[in-house]
């Protein structure tokens, strides 16, 4: 395959990162258990969020492509290490939360709110990268565009002066064992109603 180049995404990606991030996480657990029957319109605004999130409040998240001939193929989004965490602005939904949860309706908010605090709850106590969401074009899994990208991860979590790791959540067990074969372990698991959640981390090395 072609040489993989990881990127720091902007605004002019959107479409092409609602259009992996839906193909990929088509019948995914969790996202099914969220949005119900309004998952489709739900990706696209949910993609929309992860772009305006960052444009707002680039200090906290990024997002990463993997280009592949100039090609975007697969992204994450991170959240980066943060010394002291403000409970009370963590809080406070941005302009961009507010919109997303008027358009996704009281019920797949309050699904959304649960799994976020399950999130929570379940992060590291020292500071640490989150990988929120890695996404690679279905047509082109296997290909080492996931590798490249986590591996881009390490490497920044490796040289941060606050991070002790990377960490992340998965739901099928067919991610467990993709993650531990970079480094990752499970640290906790919990069920969310009748989905399974995997808490993983990779320590630096």
């Amino acid at each position: 395959m072609s040489t993989i180049e990881i990127n720091t995404l902007s605004t002019r990606d959107t479409d092409n990162i609602i259009k992996i991030f839906s193909d990929s996480f088509e019948n995914y657990p969790l996202m099914e258990f969220i949005f119900g029957d309004l998952y489709e319109q739900s990706m696209r605004q949910i993609s929309q969020l992860m772009v305006d999130e960052v444009n707002e409040n680039n200090n906290n998240q990024r997002l990463l492509g993997a280009f592949v001939e100039g090609n975007l193929q697969g992204f994450a989004y991170i959240s980066l290490p943060q010394k002291h965490i403000n409970d009370n602005a963590e809080n406070t939904p941005t302009a961009s939360e507010e919109e997303f949860a008027a358009k996704i309706g009281e019920k797949a908010l309050m699904r959304m709110e649960a799994y976020l605090n399950l999130k929570k709850a379940n992060k590291p106590s020292s500071p640490h990268f989150y990988i929120n969401t890695l996404a690679v074009n279905p047509q082109n899994q296997g290909k080492g565009i996931g590798s490249a990208i986590l591996s881009h991860i390490h490497q920044m979590s490796e040289k941060s002066l606050l991070s002790h790791g990377v960490a992340l959540d998965t739901q099928t067990e067919q991610n467990v064992s993709y993650y531990q074969r970079f480094g990752y372990s499970i640290s906790n698991t919990a069920e969310l109603e009748n989905i399974n959640n995997w808490f993983m981390f990779r320590p630096n090395n």
